[in-house]
């Protein structure tokens, strides 16, 4: 089955879905054949099953956090145990659309004060997923099969035996101990094929999975080019961009040929006269840029005393890079881009950040601060 989003094709793919936790010195970034190497001697035996059957698995990144026992990160592993083929066209893990339907449960619930924390669990076909939001981002995922001949009744009882373990194991994890409360949302809804296709196509663009493709060993940065070369295969495409080409070619021509001397002769303008800079109140942490880095930079942004009042607000979670949850005056209230809180507006929501800007000034404030 090959699904299409817009002019890109994207094809589902079976798999099964993990997470995987390594350890390391708080300095330390594993580059991807350290993380090969250390899941391959964790899980021997699977690694085997995999290259005998000719499937593979790739390793996705979730989340880092800082422990007594040094920076641990945790992992999404998908296990495709079937040989794959010659594939142009980007690959998914067939089951991904839990997390858009989750997701689609989650914006569907009124406001509460879990600061972006929820245990869902659902079945896909005989497979028992459950997939933890922890601060708004998703943070571990696990799956648990059962025989294709149970019935519903047997199903429910290990699913409650299931999800009795994991409300255990959240309590106390080091990482997802941390939150207060995980509300929890049950999907068990409508599961036929067409409501799996539609949620998968939601899925496929969402910010976590439109930058991995099973075909890649690592996140591909580049899939955005590979994308647009695919289409520009289709003859449409060629022959609008010769047509454009021939429609510029004369201006081209006469500009390259035409007098520099007089191009370049620009008058100077006047000086302009430069007012003084505002004064500096508050450093702020902005997260790097750079991928798979969870190191902050600290700079001091300019804040004017009498045009932008400061709002007194901490950030409590981001919901799928869209939603932010902020706690003002001990209440919580749920922005989205372009939402105003007193003279500044919300210009951009990221994993683990929101940005708020006034004017020409920019804030910008960390979950947890």
């Amino acid at each position: 089955m090959m699904v299409w989003l817009g002019m890109h094709r994207v094809i589902p793919v079976e798999a099964k879905l993990l997470t995987w936790e390594c350890t390391t010195t708080f300095d330390e970034i594993p580059a991807l054949e350290t993380l090969e190497s250390l899941f391959e001697s964790e899980f021997p035996r699977t690694c085997r099953r995999l290259q005998e059957s000719g499937g593979f698995y790739r390793i996705w990144h979730l989340v880092s956090f800082n422990s007594s026992e040094g920076r641990r990160s945790r992992f999404l592993v998908a296990l495709v145990e079937k040989r794959f083929g010659n594939v142009r066209w980007r690959a998914l893990p067939e089951q991904i659309w839990l997390s858009a339907a989750a997701d689609q449960m989650i914006r569907s619930l009124p406001e509460s004060d879990n600061a972006g924390n929820y245990l869902c669990y659902g079945y896909a076909g005989n497979t028992l997923c459950v997939l933890v939001f922890f601060e708004g981002r998703l943070c571990h995922w696990s799956e648990e099969s059962f025989a294709k001949n149970c019935s519903r009744a047997t199903l429910d009882a290990r699913m409650e035996q299931a999800v009795s373990r994991f409300r255990r194991f959240l309590e106390s994890d080091a990482l997802f101990s941390r939150a207060k409360h995980f509300e929890e949302i049950c999907q068990q809804g409508n599961f036929e094929p067409e409501f799996s296709l539609s949620h998968f196509k939601v899925a496929a663009r969402d910010a976590f999975w439109r930058g991995r493709d099973l075909r890649k060993p690592e996140e591909n940065s580049g899939l955005a080019f590979a994308n647009v070369m695919n289409a520009l295969q289709q003859k449409w495409v060629w022959l609008v961009l010769l047509a454009v080409i021939a429609l510029l070619m004369p201006k081209f021509y006469k500009l390259l040929n035409s007098d520099w001397s007089k191009v370049l002769n620009i008058p100077n303008p006047e000086p302009i006269e430069l007012s003084l800079p505002p004064e500096w109140e508050e450093s702020l942490e902005v997260r790097d840029s750079g991928r798979g880095s969870d190191a902050v930079a600290t700079r001091t942004p300019v804040l004017p005393k009498r045009n932008c009042a400061l709002p007194d607000f901490s950030l409590r979670g981001v919901v799928a890079e869209k939603l932010v949850m902020i706690s003002v005056g001990g209440q919580l209230r749920t922005l989205a881009v372009g939402d105003s809180l007193e003279s500044f507006a919300v210009h951009a929501v990221g994993r683990e950040h929101v940005e708020l800007g006034c004017g020409d000034f920019l804030l910008v404030r960390r979950v947890g601060q």
